[in-house]
């Protein structure tokens, strides 16, 4: 398994993902690029701004669902 299918893994099961989580969950530390490559293949993954305990501010990667386009109204 990638390391891109591990973190959609996560992402499809209604779960977040930080960067802390991809390293220790899916052994990536380039978290950010494997969220790039998975949206270069169309997943739609917004990032949130969180504050840590230690007072770092990190990205909180969530996937969602694409709404369908249902034509013009």
């Amino acid at each position: 398994m990638t390391q891109c299918q591990a973190i959609l893994e996560v992402l499809e099961r209604g779960n977040t993902i930080t960067p802390a989580e991809a390293y220790e969950l899916c052994g990536t530390l380039a978290c950010h690029s494997r969220i790039a490559e998975l949206r270069e293949r169309g997943y739609y993954i917004v990032c949130e701004l969180i504050e840590t305990t230690s007072h770092k501010h990190v990205g909180r990667y969530s996937l969602l669902e694409p709404i369908p386009f249902a034509g013009w109204i």
